[in-house]
């Protein structure tokens, strides 16, 4: 039976945002996948999962994506290797929360960072610079900061630990949203279980946002 929530998935083609499509396609929800490329879209429920095509820095495709959404689910990340620099958070973050608020109920956003941003790691924040780049970390920083300036959007920013490919075992560990430097890595079906039990747990909305990591 389809549930009532209708979900737009930002990022459906990534290891988080397809495991989160199949959880939440066999959860009930009904899906529209928000790809670049849907010929590599590997859809698990044709009848009930919409593939829209867009770029996420756009702001007519995002618009066009999210018009009667009820949850926005949002698993995009800047490329890993990065060697063209090509860095989207902040913009994607921009067009996906102005689009929200457009709306005449906006819908909750439940949005992917990182450790490290909006003052939740000191140390993680440095880390992350040191091997990742100050370039790249910067633009997660203001992805999250736009994120959290928004006042007419229920929102959750969701900051997992380091992403491994190992096996799911159903759980994770829920650190807060302020100083926490360490925690175990966080198998990514695991952080999609989190966002899938976010879509009806209201408890980590808000501007402090929520770091998760692996038991």
């Amino acid at each position: 039976m389809i549930k009532q929530r209708n979900i737009t998935v930002f990022g459906a083609n990534g290891k988080v945002g397809g495991s989160f499509i199949r959880l939440a396609a066999g959860a009930g929800y009904a899906l529209r996948a928000f790809v670049r490329t849907p010929e590599k879209f590997d859809n698990p429920d044709p009848a009930h999962i919409k593939v829209v095509r867009g770029d996420a820095t756009d702001a007519h495709d995002v618009a066009r994506a999210i018009e009667g959404a009820d949850i926005v689910a949002s698993f995009l990340g800047n490329p890993y290797p990065n060697p063209r620099n090509i860095f989207i958070m902040e913009a994607a973050a921009e067009r996906i929360m102005s689009a929200a608020a457009a709306q005449p109920e906006p819908p909750r956003c439940l949005m992917i960072s990182t450790v490290g941003a909006g003052g939740s790691s000191w140390l993680i924040k440095l880390m992350l610079q040191m091997f990742n780049g100050r370039a790249g970390f910067a633009d997660y920083e203001r992805a999250d900061a736009r994120i959290r300036s928004e006042t007419g959007v229920p929102f959750a920013v969701i900051r997992p630990y380091a992403l491994n490919d190992k096996p799911a075992n159903g759980r994770y560990k829920v650190i807060g949203g302020r100083t926490a430097h360490f925690a175990k890595p966080i198998p990514r079906p695991d952080v999609a279980k989190f966002f899938l039990d976010c879509v009806e747990d209201t408890r980590w909305d808000g501007p402090d946002g929520v770091n998760i990591g692996g038991v």
